[in-house]
């Protein structure tokens, strides 16, 4: 019990609560939270937090036993690996990496200025019990539940431990602490990013004998597998005639906006040269001269000699192009999320969590056969 309890007298209870337990242990628990939060786990003690409840010290550790319960209580709801995550990932390591990622950015998106979760983080930097407190809440609700899922092998336990600190280093860079660029990444653009880190964390999944999948395994294809393909493939042609369509009400063709679109990747002031963009993929090297000629006639993006060396020509993007780019973006993800809408939540992040690990084990044929050939 705490010793403010042994020197101070207990405040008056304030009258009329007395035969309502729950209302005043939800009010101890909202007088904690914002305490805990303005002062820090060593600033508030059981009496103020008793005080600002209106109820006496020693109901509260009735309720709660301690000041360290009390705090576990407050920070615990929906902090860490809640049952929730877990059912979004299908209970299943392929479908950790977004689970994870969605929740932890949404949680701290939305973290209230009153939760004392980011003040026990603060205090933890300098004052060692406070430390020990944050490290006992991670093993307890980040630990344990992954431990649930990903087993308790030494490799199990080492991939937990990276796991906690990519998450715990996103939280301390983007939300307490508000570095730049990590502040200012759009949630949108960082979770996909950080379910991918989180991916290669977590590694790929084992098969029912404990020995992870092979990634250069040689299995024959079965129908099944070329059943694979041919949905991908028409789902491939689904979503570029979808986005086609969007991109085609603006009067350009898909291929043009792609151009446009690398230039606005290319962040201000939004120019490259056409070498530069034929490497990048959008548009064929034949055929960059041939869309620029038209959305540069369309007032969409102008060419630019450089001063030191008038041989080199950049396209840069006009503010129309800019504002051209920016609305048909916003329309294109429009379209995209009604693609997705026939799915569950916890479907897309499986199903982008299986395309992930899928693609970091496919390997460029052209490259291959180099390698092939190196070897021979």
């Amino acid at each position: 019990m705490d010793a403010e309890l042994e020197t101070s007298p207990a405040p008056e209870r304030r009258r009329g609560r007395s035969h309502d337990p729950e209302g005043n242990r939800r009010s101890v628990l909202e007088a904690a939270r914002r305490l805990f939060a303005a002062q820090g786990y060593r600033g508030a003690g059981i009496r103020a937090i008793a005080a600002e409840a209106g109820v006496t010290p020693g109901l509260v550790m009735a309720y709660f036993g301690s000041k360290d319960g009390l705090f576990r209580a407050v920070v615990g709801e929906g902090t860490g690996v809640t049952a929730q995550v877990l059912a979004d990932a299908g209970n299943d390591p392929a479908g950790l990496p977004r689970a994870l990622a969605h929740s932890y950015l949404d949680r701290w998106d939305r973290l209230s200025a009153e939760d004392p979760l980011a003040a026990l983080i603060r205090s933890a930097l300098n004052h060692p019990p406070s430390a020990a407190q944050l490290a006992e809440l991670l093993e307890r609700l980040v630990t344990e539940p992954l431990t649930g899922v990903l087993g308790d092998a030494a490799q199990a336990r080492t991939r937990i431990g990276l796991i906690r600190s990519i998450l715990f280093g996103v939280i301390m860079e983007r939300y307490v602490f508000a570095h730049e660029p990590a502040r200012s990444v759009a949630t949108a653009d960082l979770e996909p990013l950080l379910t991918e880190v989180l991916a290669t964390a977590i590694g790929p999944a084992a098969d029912p004998s404990g020995t992870p999948a092979a990634a250069g395994g040689h299995a024959p294809a079965t129908d099944a597998d070329l059943r694979v393909f041919a949905a991908l493939t028409e789902c491939a042609d689904r979503y570029r005639t979808a986005i086609s369509h969007v991109v085609k009400r603006h009067g350009i063709g898909l291929a043009a906006f792609e151009l446009l679109t690398d230039l606005r990747r290319a962040g201000s002031p939004y120019r490259r040269t056409m070498g530069e963009l034929a490497a990048a993929g959008a548009v064929r090297a034949g055929g960059v001269t041939q869309h620029a000629d038209r959305l540069e006639r369309a007032g969409l993006l102008e060419r630019e000699r450089d001063e030191r060396d008038r041989r080199v020509v950049r396209l840069r993007l006009t503010d129309a192009g800019l504002d051209l780019v920016d609305r048909v973006a916003e329309e294109r993800r429009a379209e995209e999320r009604a693609l997705l809408d026939g799915l569950r939540p916890d479907e897309r992040r499986r199903l982008g969590a299986l395309l992930g690990t899928w693609g970091r084990t496919l390997t460029d044929p052209a490259a291959a056969r180099t390698s092939d050939r190196t070897s021979d």
